[in-house]
């Protein structure tokens, strides 16, 4: 598995820190700390959002600023194994 991985931003959770269509640079190698943003696979969707608190081996995510109706009060916590990895740029 190579060290990096290229996704592109679908929803609007992350506004305005992204925009539907930006493109990111993931690291997939890494320890992921509270507010870093994050790629993840849940319940099939992959994901952008930020870690806000570890608890144990899973995350709490949030949405950035106003959209923070999209966060893990909706779909759970993360495990560290369902995260892809940090994002570290965006182009």
């Amino acid at each position: 598995m190579l060290p990096f991985a290229r996704y592109e931003i679908e929803g609007e959770s992350m506004i305005p820190t992204y925009q539907p269509g930006d493109r990111v640079l993931v690291f997939r190698w890494g320890t992921v700390k509270p507010g870093d943003t994050v790629i993840f696979c849940k319940n099939g969707l992959t994901m952008v959002k930020r870690a806000a608190k570890k608890e144990g081996d899973r995350w709490i995510m949030k949405g950035d600023y106003w959209n923070r109706s999209s966060d893990s009060e909706d779909f759970g916590s993360v495990a560290d194994s369902e995260i892809i990895g940090k994002v570290i740029a965006a182009y």
